[in-house]
């Protein structure tokens, strides 16, 4: 897992790397792919990949969103909270009222916790393996 967390971590650096090292203000890169559908791709194949491997159709499903949704526009760091219950928090506010989507995000609160993650924002990291 931990080896996971660093491969994806790099691979999103190695991304706004590439997409820096081609893009000079709003020109392309050869095909005509800009620095943030470069880094959009990314972490879609990413999320593909770990989707597979886990055989997680929500992985796939958000993998699949992201590129029937490919944006000119850079995501930059976060501006919230990156800790796994207030992004499950803003999800469901996004929701409006999707009982579909409330449900999944309250099944992912549910699981047991085996995991972490850096807040982009204070910087905290949080690390727990819970065995099932």
């Amino acid at each position: 897992m931990k080896t996971q967390l660093i491969a994806v971590l790099a691979s999103g650096v190695l991304a706004i790397n590439i997409g820096a090292a081609f893009a000079d203000e709003g020109k392309t890169a050869e095909g005509g792919l800009t620095p943030a559908v470069v880094e959009q791709m990314d972490v879609a194949n990413k999320l593909i990949a770990l989707g597979d491997a886990r055989k997680d159709p929500i992985l796939l499903i958000a993998a699949a969103k992201l590129q029937k949704s490919l944006s000119t526009e850079a995501a930059g760091s976060p501006a919230q909270s990156t800790a796994t219950n207030d992004v499950l928090d803003r999800a469901k506010k996004l929701a409006t009222g999707r009982k579909d989507l409330i449900g999944l995000a309250d099944d992912v609160a549910a699981e047991k916790t085996k995991g972490g993650y850096i807040d982009a924002v204070s910087g905290q990291y949080r690390y727990t393996y819970t065995p099932r």
